[in-house]
């Protein structure tokens, strides 16, 4: 990252002074929109967002050993383990009025 003077940029100031928090300041070359100005804090929401996302890829994974190599998000592994414990209690478990 790097930071320029406000000097180096004065033609645009009165643009920049007149941005609120949630606005931004498009600079367009040959017709596009390749830079983009915007108030430090809407930069700080924006850079905390993208952390929260970034986290969530790096959610853990579960490795299922298999010739597949199949890989699940814990959650996804959570819900197969509930079902297979499931199906192995009505299975195998035993009926109260068989117990006597």
């Amino acid at each position: 990252m790097y930071n320029i003077d406000i000097e180096r940029i004065k033609d645009i100031k009165d643009e920049l002074d007149s941005l609120r928090e949630n606005d931004v300041l498009f600079v367009d070359e040959n017709g596009k929109s390749r830079y983009v100005v915007m108030p430090i804090e809407l930069y700080d929401a924006i850079e905390d967002v993208a952390m929260m996302a970034a986290s969530t890829v790096a959610m853990p994974q579960v490795r299922i050993a298999n010739p597949e190599d199949i890989e699940l998000s814990y959650d996804e592994y959570e819900r197969i383990k509930k079902q297979i414990m499931d199906a192995v209690e009505k299975t195998l478990m035993p009926k109260p009025e068989k117990l006597n």
